[in-house]
Parts: C-alpha cells; structure tokens; sequence
C-alpha cells in the first residue's frame, strides 16, 4: 500500500533514478558498446559490418530497458515511464557520444581511421575525424523513440495486469462497484494511445514505400501480401494503417460511454471532469457510493 506521502509525489528524486543499479549498470553497458563499437567502426570505411550500428544503439537499448523497469519496480507507476524517457534518453546520448568521441582519441583507433580512409577522405561512419554532435543528437532522438516504444508497452502492461494503478493515475473512480467497467475503459483508452503512433507509422511508411501508386493497386497489392510478403509488405501496412482507423474511432467511443471518472479527485487537480456529461458524484449521491473527497 502506498502512503499519503507517496500519492502526493509520485516521482522518485531524480538522483534515486541516477543511483539506481539497474540504470547504471544499463548505462555502463550502452557506454561500453558504444567504446567497442567505435573501435571495430574505425575500420569499416565502407560501413558493412553491422557492428558500428551500435554507436547509436546503446542510446536505444538502454533507454527502452530503463523505461521498461517501471513495469517491474516497487512503486512504479505511468507518469514515471514518460519521466524517464524525457530525461534519461539525452542523458545516456550524452554519455555514449562523449565515449566515441574520446575513442577517437585513441592513438590506435585514430591510426586506423586515417588509414582506412579513402582518397576522397570518405569514411561511412566518420565523415569528421572526431564525431560528436551527430551520435549524439541520433542518440538522443532514437533513444526518445524506444522510450515512447517502451512507455507504450508499461500502458499496456498496467492496463491489463495493475488495473487500480492505471485507473488511480488516470483519476478513475477505483470502487469496487466500477472497477470492471474503469479497467475495460482502460485497456481501450491504452490501444488508442498505441494507434495514435502506429496508424500513422503504418500509413506514412507504407504510402512511401508502396508498390502500388493509387489507393486501388494498394489494395490489390495487400492482398498479394501472404504470396510474397517482402515484396508487398508496405502495401499491406498502408491497407492495415487505414483499416485501424474506424477501429480507433469505436474505441474512443467505447471510452466515452463506459470511463467513469472520479468527479473530485479531479476538480481538486483542476483537472478536466471527462468527456461525457454524467455526473457520478449525483450517481453516488442516488443510492451509490460517495466520491472519493467524501470517502476520505
């Protein structure tokens, strides 16, 4: 059970986040492979080998297992994914690019690079002899990237397996007498917040990369897909993007006619009460329970 204290801050000190043993050792991890992967991408002039990825992969990978400790940790709790991903993700892009950047540095590593150089001067992963700005703003952009990934899956996680917290943190009414009715709002209320980014992702990507130039050869395309699915795969994302788009409506209304919010708990936030014009205090006051201001 959470203490009063514990609802009314619902961080933990950004320094019990630095300290955390899992979030350093994630990030001696991603600094470590960045170190190794700068050395192996001296080398590499032409950028064949899949190792030198991991100059921006340790940003990534640790920023998506960060968020992910959320699920898992005592306390944790939404708001605390969507922290981490802002706060962490340029933290350990930060960490990572100053650690390519002094590989550089290296005596070893920088004779490689130089003599790995073409005519031209051209290096696939060096394009300067001693990179900095750009790993650091991919790192920082595609550790937002996994973050965002990451914050979805903890949404849904809570939404199917803590139901009281995620309906605590979205100010629901947590009543025995709702709670299935909030937890079935809440798990559709966690798949619109997923197809908020993967509709577009779908339709964006897929129009780009289609085969299929209009609408029709698309659709004809997708159904083509299970025939020769690399080839046709953008078409079928482009067609599954815009088929989710109704799916999405269904749900918003799915959640409008079922949410039931807890009418003080966000007057006192001074918070929006939702979207329907029901009044569950007057329910309450009508033979139900009274609002949670009431109850405590």
């Amino acid at each position: 059970m959470r203490s009063e204290n514990d609802e009314a801050k619902p961080f933990a000190p950004l320094r019990e986040l630095l300290t955390n043993p899992f979030v350093v050792t994630v990030t001696v991890l991603a600094v470590i492979l960045t170190f190794v992967s700068t050395v192996f991408a001296a080398a590499d002039v032409g950028g064949d080998a899949l190792i030198g990825n991991g100059m921006f992969a340790g940003p990534v990978l640790a920023t998506f297992a960060v968020v992910l400790q959320v699920v898992w940790r005592r306390g944790g709790n939404l708001l605390d994914a969507f922290r981490r991903t802002m706060i962490y993700s340029p933290l350990v892009a930060l960490l990572t690019a100053v650690a390519g950047y002094l590989t550089t540095w290296v005596p070893a590593v920088a004779d490689t690079m130089a003599a790995s150089r073409r005519a031209s001067g051209f290096h696939y992963w060096f394009e300067e002899p001693h990179p900095f700005v750009l790993p650091f703003l991919a790192g920082w952009f595609l550790g937002m990237l996994a973050g965002l990934v990451a914050s979805l899956l903890v949404v849904l996680v809570f939404a199917y397996r803590r139901p009281r917290d995620f309906a605590a943190a979205n100010m629901n009414d947590v009543t025995p007498r709702y709670a299935a009715q909030v937890r079935r709002a809440n798990i559709a209320l966690a798949w619109v917040l997923t197809l908020v980014f993967l509709i577009p992702t779908l339709i964006v990507w897929g129009g780009n990369d289609a085969r299929g130039g209009s609408w029709v050869e698309r659709a004809q395309n997708a159904l083509r897909f299970f025939t020769d699915p690399g080839w046709y795969l953008a078409d079928a994302a482009w067609l599954v993007g815009l088929a989710l788009i109704p799916v999405g409506i269904g749900l918003v209304v799915f959640i409008v006619r079922t949410q039931r919010v807890d009418r003080a708990a966000r007057r006192a936030a001074g918070l929006p009460v939702g979207l329907t014009r029901t009044d569950d205090d007057a329910k309450r006051s009508d033979g139900g329970e009274p609002p949670t201001a009431e109850r405590q």
